[in-house]
């Protein structure tokens, strides 16, 4: 037997305590406690079941009909300012391109495409990241799918 769950809120605190509470004290299990680590599963997932939410919504522009076009527009509305704020490296290479090919939106997009990753954020990057997601496609009226709804069992 297996069991994990994630500590994302208190509910899912109570669920494992009371399983925890209905086991046998035989000696035949063990309980351990680890940290979830990064970004990687949790919030990967979610953003891009968000994508996926945002692309069957029906709004925004000509991008926004799928989900790998919902995370390049994504990654030019808010990762690209956060890699801004935080890497002078990615600023100074994003301005400079930016400003030789101001006049082309394809090879705006092909920098964006290519050249920003969210998997390089950290996790309060990441973090920040889908908070923006969040706020901007939810006053735009998407449903998004709450995070702590159905992982009591991760």
């Amino acid at each position: 037997m297996k069991e994990s769950y994630r500590l994302i809120n208190d509910q899912v605190r109570r669920a494992a305590i009371t399983h925890i509470n209905s086991l046998e004290c035989d000696g035949k299990l063990s309980v351990n406690i680890v940290a979830s680590g990064n970004k990687s599963a949790r919030q990967r997932g979610l953003q891009w079941r968000w994508y996926t939410d945002v692309s069957k919504a029906g709004v925004g522009g000509a991008h926004e009909d799928s989900k790998e076009g919902v995370h390049l527009i994504c990654k030019y509305r808010f990762a690209v300012p956060i890699f801004i704020r935080d890497d002078e490296f990615f600023a100074d290479l994003y301005a400079a391109y930016r400003q030789k090919y101001i006049d082309s939106s394809e090879r705006i997009e092909w920098f964006i495409d290519t050249q920003v990753h969210t998997e390089n954020f950290n996790v309060s990057q990441m973090a920040e990241y889908l908070t923006c997601i969040q706020q901007y496609y939810t006053t735009k009226g998407v449903a998004l799918a709450d995070p702590d709804r159905n992982l009591l069992a991760a």
